[in-house]
């Protein structure tokens, strides 16, 4: 693969084509904005067309095990069973370290990926990534259809296989970079929001059509979901390559690539220097992370705030527990919550942000930063108001609050884009993924004991999870207001 000339040590020794014309550069935006876009669309419309399935599927199994031990035929099952302590507490942890396990492959393979991606190219990772997550899902489909035969908790090796490309967090941070590679500084939140809005708009779809399968059988859309995402993925291979993109940004000499001199030199030392400075140049590429206060304090909100995304298949169990609800009609909070957010990402934030960048005459960083703190706080009071709901009404308002403060993640990662340089937003964005994936690890098994907790204690207490979740956002909240912008 060629890439564009680059006056410095990055340049191709073949293929020295000239830089790109400003309607070549606005071509490869529409491009890259779109694919991604397709991507997204497709393959999150799958996934939340099997979220609430998947609960039922595995409520199924747990109620029909439990009946089988209670020698009591499972060909009709009562609700009053499925919804017991002991059902619901082992459905919250299979459904826990299930996430965990999706999320491991984030952690180890994260930043390899990343350096990677900014030193030969997004898209392998890309496609890598994709591959991985198919045979993920592929993996849980098997093992819930021989259910009979194997144990349930087998779900949790789904995570294995995503350890090609990194799993979802690194595939969706490498999506967002190839977005960012080709936008500049003042239009990466913008195109960020949009993106994620694309994200949103798939969970607003899915969920009442999910929920409207389920009426007769949640097996339809469980699999319709895999097939969906596959399909989803065929966009991964219109995505261009865009590293050249991201390099072209330098305007000033960037430093000797590492990893070109060392291999070239390999040869001539023996395989344990070699490893070591392979090693020293992983660490060289992404030691800038631990350098400057500002990226610190990102990264550790979001770890933090990865245990909202940990909180879906939580809050079908909660709602319906609750509220005395069906999986399928709580399923349409999910709907509810992506509606707002989409109208959040792709009304409220551009408008809010104009008001701060035109009005206000706040510089792109800055703008961003109080974007991040406003949403940490309204996210803990949303979760805080999910948590003591003593009503539906209670409930959606929490709901309604959450989805305001959605934005969060986006308005953080612009931010931090901006105090690092161009040819490292891959490794920045992969360890962002990398962090929120031990938040994850941590936030499944956690959430999925409080509620245990939760269901011991009595009914004012099946919030616990959610009442945790908000004060860790209060304290994103606190850690923000120490942050200061370039």
């Amino acid at each position: 693969m060629s890439f564009p000339h680059i006056e410095n040590e990055h340049t191709p020794l073949l293929g020295t084509d000239q830089g790109p014309s400003p309607s070549t550069s606005r071509s490869q935006k529409r491009t890259v904005m779109i694919a991604a876009s397709m991507l997204i669309l497709a393959c999150d419309f799958g996934f939340y067309l099997t979220t609430a399935p998947q609960t039922e599927i595995f409520q199924d199994i747990i109620c029909r095990n439990y009946m089988a031990t209670m020698e009591r035929s499972p060909d009709k099952i009562p609700e009053v069973i499925c919804k017991s302590e002991p059902v619901q507490s082992e459905l919250a942890l299979v459904n826990g370290w299930k996430e965990t396990s999706d999320v491991l492959p984030g952690i180890l393979m994260a930043i390899p990926y990343g350096v990677a991606a900014d030193r030969w190219g997004r898209r392998p990772v890309l496609l890598l990534g994709m591959l991985g997550i198919l045979l993920g899902e592929i993996w849980v489909r098997v093992v819930c259809l021989y259910s009979a035969v194997l144990p349930l908790r087998l779900v949790w090796l789904s995570g294995m296989w995503r350890l090609l490309g990194g799993g979802d967090m690194a595939l969706s941070s490498i999506a967002l970079v190839m977005v960012a590679d080709v936008f500049p500084e003042a239009e990466i939140a913008t195109a960020l929001f949009r993106l994620s809005s694309v994200g949103i708009l798939s969970e607003v779809l899915a969920t009442p059509v999910s929920a409207y399968l389920m009426t007769r059988d949640p097996w339809p859309p469980f699999m319709l979901g895999l097939g969906v995402a596959v399909l989803g993925s065929l966009f991964a291979f219109l995505i261009p390559e865009t590293l050249s993109s991201a390099r072209s940004k330098i305007t000033s000499a960037t430093e000797p690539d590492e990893g070109t001199t060392q291999t070239t030199t390999a040869g001539k030392i023996s395989r344990g220097q070699y490893i070591k400075e392979k090693m020293r140049s992983l660490y060289n590429s992404s030691r800038f992370i631990t350098e400057s206060p500002g990226v610190t304090t990102c990264l550790f909100a979001l770890l933090i705030t990865s245990i909202s995304k940990q909180s879906t298949s939580l809050l079908l169990q909660y709602t319906s527990k609750r509220f005395h609800w069906s999986i399928a009609n709580s399923s349409l909070l999910i709907s509810l919550r992506g509606l707002i957010t989409m109208a959040n990402f792709l009304l409220l934030m551009p408008a809010f942000s104009s008001l701060l960048t035109k009005t206000l005459h706040l510089p792109n960083s800055l703008k961003d930063l109080r974007l991040s703190q406003v949403c940490s706080a309204v996210s803990a009071l949303g979760l805080v108001a999910i948590a003591t709901a003593p009503s539906r009404a209670v409930l959606i308002l929490g709901i309604v609050l959450v989805s305001l403060g959605a934005a969060f993640a986006v308005a953080c990662r612009s931010f931090v884009t901006t105090l690092v340089r161009p040819d490292h937003v891959g490794t920045l964005y992969t360890s962002a993924a990398a962090v929120s994936s031990v938040g994850m690890v941590i936030a499944g098994p956690l959430l999925a004991y409080t509620f245990r907790v939760g269901l011991h204690w009595g009914e004012s207490w099946y919030g616990l999870p959610f009442l945790m979740a908000g004060g860790l956002y209060a304290l994103v909240s606190g850690a923000l207001m120490r942050v200061k912008a370039h």
